[in-house]
């Protein structure tokens, strides 16, 4: 059973597995096809907002504990899994402990990546540029939680199906609260690192499928432009914006040849593949004209 934050975790180690045993030499007879009747990889979601660790909390962990303890971590009280049932030799009773057991995890997925983790992403660029440090400071920007409110409901809420017995708003409002947190310095920063490898899951694909059934999404295009505004490196007041990326070096190059106009800019970024899908950049509603 996977336990990474990774989409699709079980199907991702399914394949693995499978991988594995069909290319390992001097596989026995009939291994293969025991490992496909008898061995699952049930898929998992785990939730819950952990910050980078700091100096800060090593000094709280060894206040707490009496020891210096390198590896502490800082967490919110929340905490979240979601298992596939999915076990064909049983399980523990982990449901009578919290844990969500489901027939299919990517509903709860896409409810977490889209909702609690697109709307992340939103506070993370849109606060770094008003120069915030951290997320419970960014919702501090007046008519920010507006602003958040109406890329739920209207966007978010309208592109896929949640779980059965979850209202997407309500989901969306548990959220803002537990971002609101002022004892979890979660940085802007950290949270907008790696957006091109974020950005798909979390604000593209609730992008496209609006476009798919004939619906905009306002608020959606507001955080790609938002992270094309952070990509350029600099905040509202001028000062310094890390890209830290694997593929900063093509997304500086592309808004370097477009920098002529902001429609030149967004038109170079779209084109990058490796980031925007085609259903969203085939779109003109999304680029000033």
């Amino acid at each position: 059973m996977s336990c990474d934050n990774l989409p699709a975790n079980g199907r991702r180690l399914r394949g693995l597995v499978d991988q594995a045993v069909v290319r390992a030499a001097g596989v026995p007879t009939g291994l293969v096809d025991w490992v496909a009747g008898n061995v699952t990889c049930p898929g998992t979601m785990v939730d819950r907002i952990v910050p980078a660790s700091t100096p800060d909390t090593i000094d709280a962990a060894r206040w707490a504990l009496g020891v210096t303890d390198l590896a502490a971590v800082a967490a919110e009280p929340y905490a979240q899994w979601v298992i596939e049932d999915d076990f064909p030799g049983g399980r523990p009773g982990w449901e009578h402990a919290g844990a969500v057991l489901t027939g299919d995890a990517g509903p709860w997925e896409r409810l977490k990546l889209r909702t609690l983790n697109g709307v992340h992403s939103a506070v993370a660029y849109l606060g770094a540029l008003a120069g915030r440090e951290t997320i419970a400071d960014a919702l501090e920007i007046p008519h920010l939680t507006d602003v958040l409110r109406r890329l739920i409901a209207e966007d978010v809420a309208a592109s896929f199906t949640p779980p059965d017995g979850v209202r997407v708003v309500d989901y969306g409002e548990q959220a803002l609260a537990r971002f609101g947190n002022p004892a979890i310095r979660h940085r802007t920063l950290q949270v907008a690192m790696d957006g091109s490898q974020k950005l798909p899951q979390r604000i593209l694909h609730t992008i496209a499928d609006l476009r798919a059934a004939g619906r905009s999404a306002r608020w959606g295009a507001l955080v790609v432009a938002a992270w094309l505004r952070f990509a350029l490196g600099y905040a509202d007041d001028g000062r310094p914006l890390p890209l830290q990326d694997p593929l900063a070096a093509p997304i500086r190059a592309a808004l370097d040849a477009g920098a002529q106009s902001p429609a030149g800019a967004v038109d170079a970024v779209f084109a990058l593949r490796d980031v925007i899908p085609a259903e969203v950049a085939a779109t003109t509603r999304y680029a000033p004209r």
